[in-house]
């Protein structure tokens, strides 16, 4: 009996560490289950390591159009390729290779009535051309009024994207941050910009910003309306030019809403090098603008990847040559990867690397928050999202989601950061990137996006919130 009375003391005491080892991996398991799926690779070191090569030295600050963006693209192409996104580039594989078109052979000039001006001197364009030819009469902005097609709008005061959508050309005054790339950006000749052949109709082209030195820029303002400008750009056929694009998707499970599309999209490129900068650093790397918003793409494509397959179908669209004119997400729009009346937003991300003093902490903007039902619906479901405070720079229109909103689709761009004092200079490296802020920031999206994959609701302009042509 005693040997009995020892036997079941064992065994009531297996009995009670296998019940405490169920009970603890059942603890365990509910808390994985508590954590979003795919959450767990969106981490500090990954994100570091993306960055640490997209705005290195090695890649030369991604120039528009260069080979280093060509490799930014080709190796997101990679990454894709490892988390398994299905390819939708080129020849079943996840780059698209775009021809951009010519470059001008010398600096373009203006004449506004008796006035002659030229790129680097008197006047600066930091973009590609929508023409190699423009002419417009001149037209003084207006608040509550709206620009003629085709003017040569000049400002003198922060209008509507609405109110100029259809200038030729945008006469703006330098600013602190244009001045200090004067020198550096006079001998950048701009391109004059390829329109893709495609059965559809093309974006329209937003007019070219030409910025006026403030001498000059007094002087053309002092001109009467209808004085004639014209924009003369020499340029010749050479050997083709190109940008890329990144693109892979997550294809939805349910028959019917697999048929809708969200896009999740940033700009890969940047401005480069300039060897005519001030100072021994020459290479403009982009860690802020937009390697930030590039990996914040790459990151919840592999957390989306990594988890339950949603109900829509989500797109991943790394453009090329945002810089010079949108040139990659135009063509996306233009020769889209899926019938255009399917996307039912776009989230472009942008400038994710720092926190924005002017919003409570770990908060994130949205771009034309108060154009769509967009950003408030996703607040609604967790994205820590607020309206842009930085209304008067006009971000809704300067980034590739404007491609799509002029296209009628709801699209705004997730950012949090102003234009610090390293926008656009070799300063906007990675030493400058709060990767605990970047981090959690990216985290912060993955369940509201994936909230809207999984949802029926459709995102829908406000009265007057999208911007022309709007169709």
């Amino acid at each position: 009996m005693k040997r009995i009375h020892k036997s079941a003391a064992i065994a009531v005491v297996v009995l009670l560490f296998v019940s405490l080892g169920v009970s603890r991996a059942a603890s365990h398991l509910a808390a994985w289950d508590q954590t979003p799926a795919g959450a767990s690779v969106i981490t500090e070191t990954a994100i570091r390591a993306h960055m640490e090569f997209l705005a290195s030295d090695a890649l030369n600050g991604r120039g528009s159009g260069t080979r280093d963006e060509w490799i930014a693209a080709t190796y997101i192409a990679s990454q894709f390729r490892r988390w398994g996104l299905e390819p939708f580039g080129d020849a079943g594989g996840y780059v698209q290779q775009i021809e951009t078109g010519a470059v001008a052979t010398a600096p373009p000039t203006l004449a506004v009535g008796t006035l002659a001006l030229t790129h680097g001197r008197e006047m600066l364009i930091t973009g590609a051309l929508t023409s190699g030819r423009v002419t417009a009469p001149l037209v003084k902005f207006q608040a509550g009024t709206t620009v003629p097609a085709g003017a040569a709008v000049i400002l003198s005061q922060a209008p509507t994207a609405a109110a100029i959508a259809g200038a030729a050309l945008v006469l703006v005054p330098e600013s602190t941050q244009i001045r200090n790339l004067w020198e550096a950006r006079a001998s950048v000749m701009p391109s004059v910009a390829r329109r893709a052949v495609t059965s559809q109709p093309a974006t329209p082209a937003r007019g070219t910003i030409v910025y006026l030195d403030t001498a000059t820029f007094a002087a053309v303002n002092a001109l009467a309306d209808g004085t004639p400008v014209t924009l003369t750009a020499d340029s010749k056929p050479m050997q083709p030019t190109y940008t890329w694009n990144t693109v892979g998707r997550i294809t939805g499970t349910d028959p019917v809403q697999s048929k809708e599309v969200i896009v999740l999209s940033a700009h890969l490129d940047h401005i480069g090098a300039r060897p005519n900068a001030p100072g021994p650093d020459k290479i403009n790397n982009g860690a802020d603008d937009d390697a930030s918003g590039t990996v914040a793409v790459m990151a919840l494509a592999e957390a989306l990847a990594g988890g339950p397959k949603p109900k829509r179908t989500i797109v991943f669209a790394l453009f090329g040559s945002e810089e010079t004119g949108g040139v990659g997400a135009g063509y996306f729009v233009d020769v889209p990867v899926v019938p255009l009346n399917q996307i039912i937003a776009d989230l472009q991300f942008e400038m994710l690397g720092r926190a924005d003093e002017k919003v409570p902490a770990h908060t994130l903007w949205l771009t034309g928050y108060e154009r769509s039902n967009l950003g408030a619906e996703l607040a609604r479901h967790g994205a820590r999202l607020v309206a842009d405070p930085h209304p008067e720079q006009s971000f809704f229109t300067r980034s590739d989601n404007i491609r799509f909103a002029r296209r009628g689709i709801p699209a705004h761009t997730v950012s949090s950061y102003n234009l610090h004092k390293e926008y656009h200079t070799p300063a906007d490296e990675i030493r400058f990137i709060d990767f605990a802020h970047m981090t959690d920031a990216i985290r912060s999206m993955l369940e509201p996006v994936r909230w809207l994959a999984n949802s029926t609701f459709k995102p829908e302009w406000a009265p007057g919130g999208c911007p022309a042509p709007c169709k």
